[in-house]
C-alpha cells in the first residue's frame, strides 16, 4: 500500500513538474520582430544584421536573412508547447559580397522544431534540443512621417533590385498636404497618404493615379504601383539613409533610398 502512495505521489509531483515546465514554455511571447545573435552557436558580428519577425495571428514569417527578405509560415503545436516548424521559407535572390552568413541563417531554419526562453530572449533549437539560431527582440528605432521628408529612390520592389527604366523610380510625401508625388519608372504618379492616428509607422496610400505614357519596359512601373498599394507601414532600413515601407504583415514590399543628389521632381 505504502508503496502504491509513493508511485501516485511520485506521479503527481511529475505532473506538476511538467505542467509547471510546459506553463513556462507557453508563456513565451514570440511576436515582434527578433535580431538573430547567433548561428549553430557561433555569434555573429556586428555588421551582420539578419533577423525575424513573427505574425502570431496569420502564422507568417518575415525578416532578413543577411542579404536577401525571407518569407515564410510556421506553425505551433498546441498540444505540446515549445514545438514550432517553419515551412514554405522563401528569399529573395540578390547576391552580396559574403553570402555564408546567409547560408546559415536558411538551413538552420529549416532544422527548427522548437523553442526556448533566455534570459536574453529566445533560442531556436532542433528536434534534439540543440541551439540553432540565438534571438533577441528587435527594438524597431522610432520613426514620424516627417522622417519621410523629401525625395526617396526605389531601389527595391519585393525584394528586388529595380532594374533599367525610363525615368528614376522615387516618391516624394508633402507631410502637410498628406499628398504623394513620384515617377514610377515611365509614369508620373500623384496620390495621397493616411495614418492611424495612434500609430506614428503607419502610411497607406490612396486615390494613387498615374500619366499614361507607354515606355519600352513598363513590367517594372507595374511592380511599383502594386506594391504602393500594399503598404501599411514604414521603418528605417538596416543602413543609413534608407526606409523600408511593408505590408499589413510586415513583410518589405519596397526599399527606399534617399536622394542627395540632384532633384528628381520636375
Amino acid at each position: 500500500m505504502r508503496k502504491t502512495f509513493l508511485g501516485v505521489a511520485a506521479l503527481a509531483a511529475c505532473m506538476m513538474m511538467s505542467c509547471k515546465s510546459s506553463k513556462q514554455v507557453a508563456t513565451v511571447d514570440l511576436s515582434g520582430e527578433w535580431n538573430i545573435v547567433a548561428v549553430d552557436g557561433q555569434e555573429l558580428t556586428a555588421t551582420e544584421k539578419p533577423f525575424i519577425g513573427l505574425d502570431m495571428a496569420n502564422k507568417s514569417l518575415h525578416g532578413n536573412a543577411g542579404c536577401n527578405s525571407l518569407l515564410g509560415n510556421f506553425e505551433l503545436d498546441s498540444i505540446h508547447p515549445g514545438t514550432i516548424r517553419f515551412t514554405q521559407v522563401g528569399a529573395t535572390r540578390m547576391m552580396c559580397p559574403d553570402m555564408e552568413t546567409e547560408t546559415k541563417v536558411l538551413a538552420a531554419l529549416n532544422k527548427v522544431a522548437g523553442y526556448d526562453e533566455t534570459a536574453e530572449g529566445v533560442v531556436l533549437t532542433d528536434a534534439e534540443g540543440n541551439a540553432l539560431l540565438t534571438l533577441e527582440k528587435r527594438e524597431a528605432p522610432a520613426v514620424s512621417v516627417n522622417d519621410l521628408k523629401g525625395e526617396w529612390i526605389i531601389s527595391q520592389v519585393e525584394g528586388e533590385e529595380v532594374g533599367k527604366t525610363e525615368n528614376v523610380p522615387f516618391i516624394s510625401l508633402n507631410v502637410d498636404e498628406k499628398t504623394l508625388h513620384g515617377n514610377a519608372g515611365c509614369n508620373i504618379i500623384n496620390g495621397g497618404f493616411e495614418q492611424d492616428a495612434d500609430q506614428p509607422s503607419s502610411l497607406r496610400f490612396s486615390q494613387v493615379i498615374s500619366t499614361m505614357m507607354a515606355c519600352p519596359n513598363m513590367e517594372t512601373e507595374g511592380k511599383i504601383l502594386q506594391a504602393l498599394n500594399k503598404v501599411h507601414s514604414f521603418a528605417k532600413g538596416q543602413a543609413d539613409g534608407t526606409m523600408v515601407l511593408m505590408d499589413e504583415n510586415g513583410a518589405e514590399v519596397m526599399m527606399l533610398q534617399q536622394n542627395v543628389g540632384e532633384p528628381l521632381t520636375k
